[in-house]
């Protein structure tokens, strides 16, 4: 009785199995086949140039003046607590301000825009989006006004640090409309003033606390002087860097009747006759930055 049981059950797992056998065999012979396509291959459009992100390095642009540049000089100033590298511009006519090339995605080094204008000195400028200390100098804030042509509009006025197409440094709170009345040429968004006739305008030591500087000043006779500080105890730690007091004050010193500040920190960056003149405190060297003060 048992052995039949078996058989039976066994009997009908066979026949299941050639069922499902026979039920996979009939499905896949009757199944559609795939449909064929052309196969359509998307052709993207030539890429614009990637701006070059060079390694930033602590060494010598690649571009040098072939002679010795006239009517300008430099000096270095031994403070206590910081070193200033002073660039005497006796034409301020050859002071321009200039754009990186690549508005929107990334900016340039200061030896970058040396090269690029073929110039003989050149400073860090303005101001530019930086959030978290991650920006790469390439969303440029406010007005920009290179050789007379306006870069960048604001729709109300800004700090403006300037040049008329005279050569007078401005530095004070403007529209565009009252730059354009007034001829400025050359114009950034910074500040503040440090000095305005001759006088100082920071209060003590002003509300920045020490750092590396760079400014911009002015004396009677139209000579422009570029200052750019080392700071953040990059040489010791007697080097802790200038305060806007001290840069206005150094600035009387020499001379100035006008004078501004201009971004600073680890935008601070001095390029003369084909040599980087001071060592950035950035840790990988110079900086990316939207603009530049260049002198022609």
């Amino acid at each position: 009785m048992i052995a039949r049981k078996r058989i039976a059950v066994l009997a009908v797992a066979m026949y299941l199995a050639l069922v499902g056998f026979v039920a996979a065999f009939v499905y896949r012979w009757n199944a559609p086949k795939p449909v064929e396509r052309d196969r359509v291959v998307r052709v993207a459009s030539p890429a614009r140039p990637a701006p070059r992100l060079d390694a930033p390095v602590f060494g010598a642009p690649l571009y040098k003046p072939q002679s010795p540049p006239s009517g300008i000089r430099l000096s270095v100033i031994h403070e206590p607590n910081f070193t200033a590298y002073v660039l005497w511009v006796r034409d301020p006519r050859r002071v321009e301000i200039v754009e990186t090339r690549f508005p929107g995605e990334v900016g340039e080094t200061v030896e970058q825009f040396v090269n690029d204008w073929h110039a003989v000195a050149g400073v860090n400028g303005g101001s530019f989006t930086d959030t978290n200390w991650q920006g790469t100098g390439g969303l440029v804030q406010g007005i920009v006004i290179s050789n007379g042509r306006v870069l960048r509009r604001a729709s109300g006025p800004e700090s403006i640090i300037g040049l008329t197409a005279s050569g007078r440094l401005i530095s004070g709170t403007y529209t565009l409309a009252q730059l354009q009345a007034m001829h400025v040429t050359q114009a950034l968004m910074f500040g503040p003033t440090l000095v305005d006739h001759g006088v100082d305008q920071i209060q003590g030591a002003g509300d920045w606390g020490y750092a590396p500087r760079t400014a911009i000043g002015q004396t009677a006779d139209g000579t422009v002087i570029l200052m750019v500080t080392d700071g953040r105890e990059l040489t010791g730690p007697a080097d802790i860097g200038a305060s806007l007091g001290d840069i206005a004050r150094l600035m009387i010193s020499l001379g100035a009747v006008t004078a501004a500040n201009l971004d600073g920190g680890s935008s601070a960056t001095l390029v003369y006759d084909g040599r980087l003149i001071n060592q950035p405190t950035d840790i990988l060297g110079e900086r990316y930055i939207g603009t530049a003060v260049i002198v022609k």
